[in-house]
């Protein structure tokens, strides 16, 4: 019982230590280097532009949208999807260094 309750309530340490771990990832740094400008692109671009498997860089896109660090852009119609930088994601920015405004 004490162990269920050690750990509740302190979920925001937690969350910024998976946040910042999902950023220090070399592949995920390089995507997020690619949109923290405004960009859009969908995993097949990135793949291209950085030489890695369409899969390989969707799951990384998956890990960066479920931590807030990209959106999904709205198409209006079902296809891969395409992302860009969350405006939410400034934690992310000052991981990348990209934070000079």
């Amino acid at each position: 019982m004490a162990g269920a309750a050690h750990g509740r309530g302190h979920g925001g340490g937690r969350q910024r230590r998976r946040r910042r771990a999902v950023m220090l990832h070399p592949l995920r740094q390089r995507i997020g280097g690619m949109l923290v400008d405004g960009s859009e692109a969908g995993a097949t671009e990135i793949a291209a532009e950085l030489k890695e498997a369409p899969a390989r860089i969707a799951y990384h896109l998956g890990l960066l949208f479920r931590c807030g660090v990209l959106e999904a852009v709205p198409s209006g119609h079902p296809s891969p999807p395409v992302f860009r930088w969350s405006p939410q994601a400034e934690w992310a920015r000052k991981l990348l260094g990209e934070d000079d405004e």
